[in-house]
C-alpha cells in the first residue's frame, strides 16, 4: 500500500529476475516503485513523472547507465541516482559519482542496504526540491525594497504602503524591535515620487540628548564649544527626500516641541543661527512603543503625534507570521553561504516552533551564525543556536487537561501556526497526513464531511 510519504523509485535493471525482486521488495515496504529494462524505457518513465530515487544498473542493453545520469542532469530532474555495479566495474561507478550519482552499490546487493541508501538519497532529493521551491518563492516575493513575505497580514500592509507612498503624507511605522521598520520606511521612499532623492535615517535613541538637536537641525560655526564650522542638519540633507526618524518615542519633550515646529512650518533653524531655512522633507517615523498610550501618559505630545500619524503601518511580530520563517531563513542562509548551504526539514520545523522575541533581526543572526559554524552543507536542528525551552511554543496551554485533550489543543495550535494547511501541520508534528486527518476527523459532527486541501509545491501527493 502506498502512503503519502512513500518514496518514488525507478529501478532500471535489464536482468528480469533481479528487477522483479527489487521492485517487489521495495513495494512491499510501502514505496511507489516502477521498473525499466533499458535506457529508452527509463527516459520514458522519467518524462512521464518525477521520481525521488533511480536505482540504476550501469550495463544496459542499449547503452551505459551513465546516459540516464546525463539525462537526469541535463533535464534538472529532482532525482537522486544510486548505481548498481559489479566488482569489475568499480572504476565506472566512480565515474558515475563524478557525473552526479548519489552513491553506488556492488552486486549482489542486500535489501537492507538498498533500503537504507534509498531513504538517504530520497531525503536529499526532497530537501533539494523544497529549497528550490523556497528560492523560487523568494525570487517572486523579493522586491527592490528587500521585504520578503508570504504572510497575508504583511501583504495587506504592503498594499496599503503602495497606496500611501505616492501621497506624500507623513507615515508612522509601529512594531516590535527587529520587525523591519526601517525596511518599510525605505519602501515608502522607494515607491514615492521622491525615490531619486536622499533617504536619511536617524535613530533618536542612539544619539545623546545634548547632540540630537544639532544632528537634526545643524549648527553654525561657533554655536558651541567644538563647533569649528557650519554643519547642515539631517533635515537639510533630506531636502526633497525622506527623513526617517527611528525610535521617535524616545525623543525628549524639548526636542518634541522643536520637531513639531519643523513639521508644521517646513522650516528648521540651525543651532546658533538667526534665520530659519525652508525645506521640503517627508517624515517617516518609527517606534516600538504604543504612541497613543505615551500620549495618554503625558510622555509624548499629542499635537506631534497627530502630525506624524498621517498613516500608521503596524508591523506584526514574526511569531504571528509563521509562513515567513522558512522564506526568511532561506534568504539569510543563501546570502550568508553564497548558496552553498541549505536547511533540513527538521531544522526548518525547529525555526518555525520558536517564538522569536527578537523577530526578523534575531532570525537573521541565528541563521548567519549557523552558516559560519556548521560544518555540513545541510544545517540540522543542532546547528541552530536557539533554545526552545526558554520561550516555548507560541501560546500557552491550559492545565488540568487529559492527555487526549492536551493533544487536541496542541494539534490545533500547530494547525493555526501553519495557516490551517494540513500538509505542513503534519510535517511539523512529525506524523503523516492520514494520521492527522484521522485525529482532526474525530472532532467532526457525525455525517459532516471534510475536504483535504490540495498540496502546495513540495507537498507529496
Amino acid at each position: 500500500m502506498k502512503t503519502q510519504d512513500a518514496i518514488r523509485i525507478l529501478v532500471v535493471e535489464d536482468d528480469p529476475s533481479l528487477s522483479e525482486v527489487l521492485v517487489d521488495e521495495l513495494r512491499a515496504t510501502g514505496h511507489d516503485t516502477e521498473g525499466a529494462g533499458d535506457i529508452a524505457q527509463a527516459r520514458e518513465r522519467l518524462r512521464a513523472r518525477d521520481f525521488d530515487v533511480v536505482l540504476l544498473d550501469l550495463v544496459l542493453p542499449d547503452g551505459r547507465g551513465t546516459e540516464v545520469l546525463r539525462h537526469v542532469s541535463e533535464e534538472c530532474l529532482p532525482t537522486e541516482c544510486i548505481v548498481l555495479t559489479g566488482y569489475a566495474e568499480l572504476q565506472t561507478a566512480i565515474e558515475a559519482m563524478k557525473l552526479g550519482a548519489y552513491d553506488y552499490l556492488s552486486k549482489p546487493v542486500r535489501m537492507d542496504e538498498v533500503e537504507q541508501l534509498i531513504r538517504k538519497a530520497a531525503e536529499k532529493a526532497r530537501l533539494r526540491t523544497e529549497n528550490e521551491s523556497l528560492r523560487l518563492r523568494l525570487e517572486r516575493l523579493n522586491r527592490n525594497s528587500g521585504i520578503i513575505t508570504d504572510d497575508p497580514g504583511m501583504k495587506s500592509l504592503l498594499t496599503t504602503l503602495d497606496r500611501v507612498a505616492g501621497a506624500d503624507l507623513p507615515v508612522l511605522v509601529q512594531g516590535e524591535s527587529g520587525t523591519g521598520k526601517e525596511l518599510v520606511a525605505r519602501a515608502v521612499h522607494e515607491r514615492s515620487p521622491r525615490f531619486a532623492q536622499a533617504f536619511v535615517a536617524l535613530n533618536c535613541a542612539a544619539v545623546p540628548e545634548g547632540l540630537l538637536e544639532s544632528e537634526l537641525f545643524g549648527h553654525e560655526k561657533g554655536a558651541f564649544t567644538g563647533a569649528i564650522q557650519r554643519k547642515p542638519g539631517l533635515f537639510e540633507l533630506a531636502h526633497r527626500g525622506t527623513l526617517f526618524l527611528d525610535e521617535i518615542g524616545d525623543l525628549q519633550a524639548p526636542l518634541q516641541a522643536k520637531l513639531l515646529r519643523a513639521v508644521e512650518t517646513g522650516e528648521v533653524q540651525r543651532v546658533g543661527a538667526t534665520r530659519p531655512v525652508r525645506l521640503d522633507v517627508r517624515i517617516v517615523a518609527a517606534t516600538n512603543r504604543e504612541l497613543n498610550k505615551e500620549v495618554r501618559d503625558g510622555r509624548f505630545r499629542e499635537d506631534l503625534y497627530f502630525r506624524l500619524n498621517g498613516v500608521t503601518l503596524k508591523l506584526p511580530p514574526l511569531r504571528e507570521r509563521p509562513r515567513d520563517v522558512s522564506l526568511l531563513a532561506t534568504h539569510f542562509l543563501v546570502s550568508a553561504s553564497g548558496g552553498r548551504k541549505s536547511l533540513s526539514p527538521t531544522a526548518i520545523r525547529k525555526l518555525e516552533s520558536y517564538t522569536w522575541p527578537g523577530n526578523v533581526r534575531e532570525l537573521m543572526m541565528v541563521v548567519k551564525r549557523a552558516a559560519v559554524l556548521a560544518r555540513g552543507e545541510v544545517l540540522e536542528p543542532a546547528d541552530l543556536p536557539i533554545d526552545l525551552a526558554s520561550t516555548g511554543r507560541r501560546g500557552a496551554f491550559k492545565t488540568g487537561l487529559t492527555l487526549a485533550e492536551l493533544e487536541e489543543q496542541y494539534i490545533k495550535t500547530v494547525l493555526d501556526e501553519q495557516g490551517g494547511h494540513r500538509g505542513r501541520t503534519a510535517r511539523a508534528l512529525g506524523i503523516d497526513a492520514k494520521t492527522l486527518y484521522n485525529k482532526l476527523g474525530s472532532e467532526r459532527p457525525r455525517g459532516q464531511s471534510v475536504s483535504m486541501p490540495a498540496p502546495e509545491n513540495g507537498d507529496r501527493a
